[in-house]
């Protein structure tokens, strides 16, 4: 008896930090914006009681938030579909020992090292109308070539506007490529280093070819870090925030607005607590169902070996 209290003090001690700082950056933080969600508060006059109807704004026809919304779900469904296809297909050719197999895990992962902020200024640099605009400038070299040939093609005006915000959330595509590829390309390429090389020999001898040795043997075993991986993605893809802020010059749009551009804009910009912090309520639940979801996908479909 005394061992197992003596043991549970020692469980208490260490954990009790950790609950300590959770309480006070997350939870009580958590339920204060519960609260400020059911008021109306500009920050620095009293706050009024209005319950429900900030909730209630949101829903609304042609309201902000659902246009935001529609935007995060857009740039999850397409970029973080690229990126699940491209990273699966990296980490598959690179488990199979390809050369020069070392210098493109560092490659492909070199983007994750570099601040979002940082990301948002290079692709600004990149997408820009004026000489310093790369993709600009092959555009229009390319286009230029297929005049000498005689082409009346591509037919766009440029430099094209990629930073203009009726643009701008196509253009994050390719940036939030560039920049997530690379870890779930590491974080596939751990769960698929870890299938005994036994069950690839035997599909081997059974005449399997490597696209159904992934196909039957790959995807089934690291399903769930695939899951995990699919929750990383829709909480980033939620979550997205400083390039559009950036690449807006702090001013979104109608067009470029996402979840978060649109609850700092309501709480720093308009003084809007309250419609701020109803947003800030929905994105959690948004985040909690998504996960809730991924995951109980992952336990009916456990493979195990």
């Amino acid at each position: 008896m005394n061992r197992d209290y003596g043991r549970s003090i020692f469980i208490a001690v260490f954990l009790a930090p950790a609950l300590v700082l959770f309480t006070a950056f997350v939870a009580l933080p958590g339920v204060r914006a519960l609260l400020y969600s059911l008021q109306r508060w500009d920050g620095l006059t009293e706050a009024r009681w209005v319950g429900l109807d900030n909730f209630a704004r949101l829903f609304r026809e042609g309201d902000l938030f659902l246009i935001a919304l529609g935007h995060n779900l857009f740039l999850l469904a397409v970029a973080g579909s690229l990126i699940l296809v491209l990273a699966l297909a990296f980490a598959a050719m690179l488990h199979r020992r390809i050369r020069g197999a070392g210098l493109f895990r560092v490659a492909f992962f070199f983007p994750n090292v570099i601040a979002a902020v940082a990301v948002a200024l290079l692709w600004i640099l990149l997408y820009s109308a004026t000489d310093f605009g790369v993709i600009n400038a092959a555009l229009g070299a390319f286009q230029r070539m297929c005049h000498s040939f005689g082409w009346d093609w591509p037919r766009v005006p440029l430099p094209f506007p990629f930073l203009d915000s009726r643009y701008l959330l196509y253009s994050l595509i390719p940036m939030m490529v560039w920049s997530a590829v690379g870890f779930y390309m590491v974080l596939f390429l751990a769960a698929m280093e870890g299938i005994p090389e036994e069950y690839y020999e035997a599909a081997k001898i059974d005449g399997a070819t490597p696209l159904q040795q992934f196909r039957h043997i790959t995807l089934p075993l690291i399903r769930e870090v695939f899951t995990v991986g699919v929750v990383f993605l829709v909480i980033t893809s939620l979550k997205f925030f400083d390039p559009i802020w950036v690449m807006e010059n702090q001013r979104p749009t109608r067009d470029s607005h996402v979840l978060t551009t649109l609850l700092y804009q309501k709480v720093f910009t308009e003084y809007n607590v309250g419609y701020g912090s109803a947003v800030a309520v929905m994105l959690f639940l948004l985040v909690f169902c998504a996960t809730l979801i991924s995951l109980k996908l992952s336990r009916a479909e456990r493979v195990e070996y």
